[in-house]
């Protein structure tokens, strides 16, 4: 895999045409920011460009105002997760071909195929239909609700949803609202809706919409923030962060694998390594003889790393 551009690779001799001259099986995977067969192809690319080029920032701001990118480096993040999945898909296919390829993830394209799956609306239709953009995700009170102690995640979504919202909460003639009654009207009146919500939730505490949500089973959260995610009860009762001692760093917190296998689920076996930890192992690996590797470390060409314990937590 790489993620240069793909004519940096090839000034390095390491283009996918050289490389299956050597192993034909090969299954080369370029993430790079743009499509090769389009005008920006040797444009360089990183997050804030990416969500800049395909208007992220736009939804984001509601339409209202200035726009913004999204607080996570989401494009990086989402290509990846593809990249990983195509990958994925050329083992499954070398597996029963035989053959290998070249993947090409380009940022650009696959982070519009996200974005665009929510915001294209009404230009699915030749001519548009109607404007752009998700009605309900860009309206600029769509955010977590205030309450008298903290704030609360809750879809009032479904018709049951709403019926039980407006019992449990003490507004049944809410219920009855035409503007509301349904899903199509609380969609077309989502502002109203939103306002609506915003100052009944404000009136009880966190821990008593929980009760009355969760007892009416009505979709609920509390809200966290970054900090106390870490002592989330749910995951410290899954282990997602994990704690370990480091040879050179003392205590570090790691993050767990989201996914579970039945038969072949992953672990951490090391710690995260230092620079050049693991050099003269890699090469012996690869067969190269004890005075090589002698000579290599000791002319600089190789970084063999530092004896453990002179990191931070020594």
């Amino acid at each position: 895999m790489y993620s240069l551009r793909p004519k940096a690779m090839a000034r390095l001799g390491l283009s996918y045409e050289e490389s299956r001259e050597i192993n034909p099986g090969i299954i080369y995977r370029g993430m790079h920011g743009f499509g090769q067969n389009g005008p920006y192809a040797d444009r360089p690319a990183y997050d804030d460009l990416i969500q800049a080029a395909v208007g992220m920032p736009v939804p984001q701001s509601r339409k209202a105002g200035p726009p913004e990118y999204v607080a996570t480096a989401i494009a990086d993040r989402v290509v990846g997760m593809a990249a990983t999945s195509a990958v994925s898909m050329a083992l499954f296919r070398r597996e029963r071909s035989g053959q290998g390829q070249e993947v090409q993830v380009p940022m650009f394209e696959t982070f519009a195929h996200l974005v665009m799956g929510d915001h294209l609306c009404g230009h699915t239709f030749v001519p548009a239909i109607g404007d752009w953009g998700y009605a309900r995700m860009m309206n600029p009170d769509r955010r977590p609700y205030r309450t008298r102690d903290g704030y609360i995640g809750v879809n009032v979504y479904l018709d049951k949803h709403w019926q039980r919202f407006c019992e449990v909460s003490g507004h049944p003639e809410m219920a009855e609202d035409p503007r509301f009654a349904d899903i199509h009207g609380r969609t077309r009146h989502i502002g109203l809706l939103h306002a609506f919500l915003g100052q009944v939730f404000e009136t009880k505490t966190t821990a008593e919409w929980a009760k009355l949500m969760t007892e009416a089973d009505i979709p609920f959260t509390e809200m966290n923030t970054p900090e106390s995610l870490l002592e989330d009860p749910h995951m410290r009762a899954v282990g997602f962060f994990a704690e370990e001692e480091h040879p050179s760093e003392g205590t570090l917190r790691s993050l767990g694998v989201a996914q579970r296998w039945s038969h072949s689920s992953p672990g951490l076996r090391y710690p995260a390594p230092r620079l050049g930890e693991h050099s003269v192992e890699l090469l012996a690996e690869y067969g190269f003889s004890e005075s090589e590797i002698d000579d290599l470390t000791s002319s600089g060409a190789v970084y063999a790393g530092e004896p453990h314990g002179t990191g931070r937590g020594a």
